[in-house]
């Protein structure tokens, strides 16, 4: 392990320990154990967090928020861990450790042979949603990060096991793939609280504006798809829970954006160990630097270069009216 970079080496450490605990249960502890190293370490990021969730959900104590807190950092190693756990399983091995709720609901939109359209927010593990999705059979088209600022294990180990069970977009692609899966009565996996760009929508989320990507609209506008709140919840000993909602499809696009934000807010609220609050932070950081600099670049990564510390101040909350430049 000479040379590489610490992430290297903790994921390389993951995939050793997977690979050597063969039970699940065992595994979930680990995970635990990790969880609670990280989050005594990660004390800059979870005194931020705790900032949001304190005005998220005004009725909880101190006490309260810790253990949100180490829920949140608990599902985020779980996550890391799955990566490897899903990689090295058959399909029966997982698949047995899989509930399904909604399920129903998906075979039902599937048969109407129009598409389906999963809006999948960050909550749960979403990238087991589409990998477990496929080791049941369901061919999923998904767009994802090339993670192109990762190490190359650490990017490897974040694509493989939807490589191997899905088929695989990215950004930089032509978007007509998602119109021409669609119209082909295929399953597209689109990340619901991405950021949304120039032409994205603004909405207000968790009690801040955001702004999340129009793509659905527009994709549900040209296609007539089916479309479906998405999402993968952990459960004990290494399992996991997939539901799925039908969502209603306003035809104006800002209610359409507020329909599939308010589905993102509800999962969060009634299960908020599996958020990632992470990404609220990080809306919340990149609206305050939009409002700033009055720009909405193409490429996000422009924004985090541009931030400043007080744009992640969570008691910066600005009316979302102040976002709709001209």
């Amino acid at each position: 392990m000479t040379g590489m970079s610490l992430s290297s080496v903790y994921y390389r450490l993951l995939q050793i320990s997977v690979g050597l605990i063969k039970n699940p249960g065992n595994l979930e502890r680990m995970c635990s154990w990790i969880s609670r190293v990280r989050c005594k370490f990660s004390k800059g990021p979870s005194s931020l967090y705790r900032l949001h969730l304190s005005r998220v959900f005004p009725q909880l104590g101190n006490a309260e928020l810790d253990e949100l807190i180490a829920c949140y950092w608990k599902t985020h190693e779980r996550n890391l861990l799955g990566l490897f756990y899903l990689a090295g399983k058959k399909p029966n091995e997982v698949l047995g450790r899989v509930s399904w709720k909604g399920r129903d609901i998906l075979e039902r939109s599937i048969k109407r042979g129009r598409g389906v359209l999963l809006l999948v927010p960050h909550y749960g593990d979403e990238r087991g949603l589409h990998v477990i999705m496929g080791m049941a059979g369901y061919k999923v088209h998904v767009i994802t990060s090339r993670y192109t600022d990762m190490p190359p294990f650490c990017r490897q180990s974040r694509l493989a096991p939807g490589e191997k069970w899905n088929v695989m977009h990215f950004p930089d692609e032509s978007p007509r793939w998602m119109y021409s899966t669609l119209e082909q009565g295929g399953i597209v996996h689109y990340g619901s609280t991405a950021y949304g760009g120039p032409g994205g929508t603004w909405i207000t989320s968790f009690g801040v504006p955001v702004l999340v990507p129009s793509a659905p609209w527009k994709l549900w506008r040209r296609t007539g798809c089916v479309v479906l709140g998405a999402y993968c919840t952990q459960t004990a000993d290494m399992g996991w829970e997939l539901s799925f909602r039908m969502l209603d499809t306003p035809d104006d696009r800002r209610e359409f954006a507020y329909v599939a934000g308010t589905a993102a807010e509800e999962a969060a609220r009634l299960s908020p160990g599996q958020y990632e609050w992470k990404n609220l932070a990080i809306r919340h950081r990149e609206t305050n630097t939009i409002i700033r600099t009055g720009v909405i670049p193409v490429n996000e990564s422009e924004l985090e270069k541009a931030a400043i510390p007080e744009d992640s101040d969570p008691m910066i909350i600005h009316p979302e009216e102040v976002c709709l430049l001209p």
